[in-house]
């Protein structure tokens, strides 16, 4: 008697319209939870294989490279995931979406007429990716716009001005070209004007112990590449010649480089007693 009354009352608790509203709730949660736990595997997935990739990778622009097409092949997986999860969300309540995917595909051809511009960002953002011409974290100018590369996709680049701090969005359809600064390796360049009466192979050899100075650093050593190449007397000007120099250094390494470089000269030609001219004012005065 006891096993009928708790089967009645199960019964009208679970009644056929009370089941429907259950299975329909979790089916939406079944649904989001499957969604959320495919992005977080793709990005897993991504990551791992990747990253194997990367490890047998000794340089630095397949491996720049490789890190920018990650980032888009991630966000075009993504989209093609949401897409799904919406078209399933929308079976769920009900809604038939052939006619909307119809729809869609009509609209697509009168909206690919239209988007001239949309389609031209789409196609050089291709060529540039592929091409390799910049890359996430690349030093770039691009129009007056001179910073980092944050993100790239097919459509947009975004840079972080390096003056401002501002983020620029720049189209791709719209980039004439691009200036990479840190494409394989970068140069620190150095101009010094010494005085006329200075001894210029005596110059030259002291900014030759300059850079040996400077390479005596394990951190400075690591982000040059190759010598100091002196280009030599450069030019004549009102009070000074000019002397000019490179240094070869890795891809991002030139500031740092160029900097340290300038504290052991300035150094140097102190203890040297080469004389830097500066412009100095003379003022007279007459006595009446």
């Amino acid at each position: 008697m006891e096993e009928l009354l708790n089967l009645d009352l199960f019964s009208s608790v679970l009644t056929p319209a009370r089941i429907k509203v259950i299975v329909f709730i979790w089916s939406i949660i079944k649904c989001t939870i499957l969604f959320i736990l495919s992005v977080k595997l793709l990005r897993f997935a991504t990551d791992k294989i990747f990253s194997n990739i990367v490890v047998k990778m000794s340089s630095h622009e397949r491996v720049a490279q490789l890190t920018t097409l990650k980032t888009i092949f991630i966000h075009a997986l993504q989209v093609i995931i949401f897409a799904v999860y919406i078209m399933n969300m929308l079976n769920l309540f009900g809604i038939d979406v052939r006619p909307i995917l119809a729809t869609a595909g009509v609209m697509g051809v009168a909206i690919g007429f239209g988007a001239k511009r949309f389609v031209e960002d789409i196609i050089t953002g291709i060529i540039i990716i592929l091409e390799g011409q910049v890359r996430v974290g690349d030093y770039v100018e691009i129009g007056s716009v001179k910073g980092f590369v944050e993100k790239i996709t097919l459509p947009l680049i975004t840079v972080r001005s390096d003056t401002t701090g501002a983020l620029c969005f720049i189209r791709s359809g719209y980039i004439d070209s691009i200036i990479n600064h840190t494409m394989q390796y970068s140069y620190a360049f150095f101009e010094y004007d010494v005085a006329y009466k200075e001894n210029i192979d005596h110059v030259f050899k002291t900014l030759k112990a300059a850079f040996n100075e400077l390479i005596s650093k394990e951190e400075n050593k690591a982000k040059v590449i190759g010598e100091l190449e002196i280009w030599g007397l450069d030019g004549f000007r009102e009070s000074s010649v000019c002397v000019k120099s490179r240094i070869k250094t890795q891809p991002k390494g030139q500031w740092s480089i160029k900097r340290e470089f300038n504290k052991i000269v300035k150094e140097k030609f102190e203890q040297e007693n080469i004389e830097i001219p500066f412009n100095q004012l003379v003022v007279t005065q007459n006595e009446k």
